[in-house]
């Protein structure tokens, strides 16, 4: 019983820390906005940013999902060039299965292209985020 507690515990701590930590992709997946349904203030939309696009994928029921919009919005608000979209998967796991997305808000980041750079799972670090939207040449 002392070794199950134990493990159980370093799989929360492991998971605590490594949740809206984000990684790079290596071999960028180019996104189709259309074929997503992707929205921008709830309008459908195929337009990518000029130079970055953040899309946050959400449920319904996801309790952190309206911060992280708020957090993305002000950041494409600060920023020149970038976009925030939204996609709503709750009724859509095929969505969730082909983007390998277990838990939500889940947010990429997408290139001037189309194409996915950076993914986090969970509430994002915005720190790194910040960094790998420079990465790109947003400032």
């Amino acid at each position: 019983v002392l070794a199950l507690v134990a493990t159980a515990s370093l799989v929360g701590i492991a998971y605590r820390l490594l949740r809206g930590r984000g990684h790079r992709v290596r071999r960028g997946q180019h996104i189709d906005l259309r074929r997503l349904r992707a929205t921008k203030n709830g309008i459908l939309t195929t337009e990518l940013g000029k130079q970055a696009t953040l899309i946050q994928f959400s449920t319904q029921y996801c309790g952190q999902c309206p911060g992280v919009r708020r957090q993305l919005a002000q950041l494409e608000h600060r920023l020149d060039g970038i976009s925030h979209l939204e996609v709503d998967i709750t009724d859509r796991l095929n969505v969730a299965a082909r983007f390998s997305i277990n838990q939500t808000p889940t947010v990429f980041l997408l290139n001037s292209e189309g194409e996915l750079v950076y993914r986090v799972g969970g509430v994002p670090n915005l720190t790194k985020l910040n960094q790998e939207l420079e990465k790109l040449g947003v400032k």
